[in-house]
């Protein structure tokens, strides 16, 4: 069963680099957001580390993980994203993680870690260190959400040019990044979809290239068991109407018509970019124009 541990007072917090070179006023900025939390900060050794478009050699993220986990760190941060943490996937101590209640807290490429680490322990998609904490909304609501007990909390709110396809339905939330989802197509740490809310949010990728990753990922068994999709942003996808309007006949004809979804919600590589938990179950109503996090 998976179980959610709140950020305890004065728990160490960890900062991880396990995908892309960081920029280090961006990251100044966020750890600065970070310390008003009033915990200790603990920065992986390789935050500094640059192997072309990595933070560092595989060996230095995986260490820099592990050296954090050594220190006796639960909570943790990831620095940014980018790519990485794919190739570290076969070497992460997961029942090490999982038998400690680590909760990671990431978005994008960290799609790959928090969702597999979410069957134990819920995990939390949203802003990283050097990628968006330091916008106060984010930092607010990422700080609310950890410290939460979760019964009843509203995750969000919407109106009703937001839903594409009416409906009400409560399970397990699991996604993040369509394309980090899709590579993880038919390896080991491929998501289970049954009886899911899936969430998706997508950058960069114009209308053909969102077209292949979502039938990629619907090209999985359990595909056809998903419960409800919400959709964040689709930030930078060019040319963005007509990013738009082919998302949205890609993601209606993906789901059965009994599938409730909703689009363009305040999470993924936008400037706004509200933190939920992945693992945990969440109820769906559209009439109501909510998400919320029910167990």
């Amino acid at each position: 069963m998976t179980v959610w541990r709140p950020l305890d007072p004065g728990e160490p917090i960890g900062v991880v680099a396990l995908s892309g070179p960081i920029d280090p006023e961006r990251l100044a900025r966020g750890i600065d957001a970070l310390r008003n939390w009033g915990h200790p900060v603990s920065p992986a050794i390789n935050l500094g580390d640059r192997a072309g478009y990595l933070a560092g050699s595989d060996d230095a993220r995986l260490a820099g993980l592990t050296d954090l986990l050594d220190r006796g760190v639960r909570f943790f941060l990831g620095a940014r994203g980018g790519y990485g943490v794919s190739r570290l996937l076969d070497r992460v101590p997961w029942r090490r993680m999982q038998d400690a209640g680590v909760v990671v807290v990431g978005f994008s490429d960290l799609t790959a870690l928090i969702n597999p680490l979410a069957q134990r322990t819920l995990q939390v998609h949203g802003p990283m260190v050097a990628a968006g904490l330091a916008r106060q909304e984010n930092s607010e609501r990422l700080r609310e959400l950890v410290y939460a007990r979760p019964q009843g909390q509203t995750l969000f709110r919407f109106a009703s040019p937001s839903v594409l396809r009416h409906g009400r339905a409560e399970g397990v939330v699991v996604g993040g990044n369509l394309s980090v989802l899709s590579s993880l197509m038919g390896t080991p740490w491929e998501p289970d979809f049954n009886d899911r809310v899936l969430v998706l949010e997508e950058v960069s990728e114009p209308p053909y290239r969102l077209d292949r990753l979502l039938t990629q990922l619907r090209g999985s068994a359990s595909f056809g068991g998903v419960k409800a999709l919400i959709c964040g942003t689709l930030h930078a996808c060019r040319p963005h109407a007509e990013c738009l309007a082919r998302w949205t006949d890609l993601v209606l004809e993906s789901t059965s018509d009994r599938v409730p979804v909703v689009v363009g919600l305040p999470f993924g590589h936008g400037a706004r970019n509200l933190a939920f938990p992945i693992g945990a179950t969440v109820e769906i109503d559209t009439r109501r124009g909510a998400v919320i996090w029910s167990t």
